[in-house]
């Protein structure tokens, strides 16, 4: 969800900024999950502004990150929004520029054995794909289903499980 959000607040940009860059006034994020080898690969996109490269270097500089004369590369770079603390933008909302979040999801990821790449080009969007061990695609649930919604839900979450009569209702 923070992920999604991310594409939507700091990736799209406004409409007239679009419409003044020859894209459609609608920006669209794209969230797909395939699998790839051995790995569960789940990539969000958005067709927004890009990944400032130059606004991310200067605020790691400013942060004290690493140092003018140190050798970085564009991935060391676009890692930076990982950074607890990190955050490029202007004005702090209710929903993003404080520099939470993508540091708690870099963590999570971590913790479960996966990784985060990312692709970035100005003006054309940007791609974070998160790369899972299939393994994790691979558990065993129950399938529910209310009215006429399905639902799995995991076994290890299930504490009891039982039919109810109808008095029970």
């Amino acid at each position: 969800v923070h992920m999604i959000r991310n594409s939507c607040v700091h990736g799209i940009e406004a409409e007239q900024e679009r419409l003044e860059n020859g894209k459609p006034k609608e920006g669209t994020v794209t969230l797909s999950a395939y699998h790839k080898g051995n790995s569960l690969v789940i990539d969000v996109m958005d067709d927004g502004r890009g990944l400032n490269k130059k606004r991310i270097y200067e605020k790691a500089l400013e942060k004290n990150l690493f140092k003018k004369e140190d050798p970085v590369t564009d991935d060391q770079i676009y890692n930076m929004i990982f950074h607890p603390g990190f955050s490029t933008v202007e004005k702090v909302t209710k929903v993003s520029g404080r520099g939470v979040g993508m540091d708690v999801v870099q963590s999570a990821i971590k913790n479960l054995g996966g990784s985060v790449e990312i692709t970035t080009e100005q003006g054309i969007g940007s791609t974070f794909r998160l790369i899972f061990p299939l393994t994790l695609a691979i558990i065993e649930g129950m399938l529910v289903k209310v009215e006429e919604q399905l639902y799995i839900i995991p076994i290890v979450n299930i504490q009891r499980s039982l039919k109810p009569s109808s008095n029970q209702l």
